[in-house]
C-alpha cells in the first residue's frame, strides 16, 4: 500500500528510526504505521501539493484547481451545458 503525503518532514520522521525518540507525543497509531513501514507493507511517498487530491476536501480552492482535481477523480459536472 502506498501512503502519499505532501509533507516531507512527516515522511522523514516515519522513515528515520533514530528521529522517533524526539517525537514521543505521537499517538500509538503512528507506531503501528511505523511497524508496517518496516515490514514494507506500507510505503511512504511524497506527492506535491499541486497533485494532492485531498485538497478538494480540506482547502478553499480556485476554479482551475477544482477542475483539475475533479478531472483526476473522474468527476463530471452533470449541470454543464452540452
Amino acid at each position: 500500500m502506498r501512503l502519499y503525503g505532501d509533507n516531507k518532514t512527516t515522511i522523514y520522521i516515519v522513515e528515520n528510526v533514530v528521529f522517533h525518540e524526539k517525537t514521543k507525543h505521537i499517538e500509538v497509531d503512528y507506531h503501528i504505521v511505523c511497524n508496517k513501514l518496516e515490514e514494507n507493507i506500507i510505503v511512504a511517498k511524497h506527492v506535491s501539493l499541486w497533485h494532492q487530491l485531498a485538497e478538494l476536501l480540506t482547502e478553499p480552492l480556485g476554479r482551475t484547481r477544482v477542475d483539475f482535481i475533479c478531472d483526476k477523480l473522474g468527476m463530471h459536472d452533470i449541470y454543464a451545458p452540452a
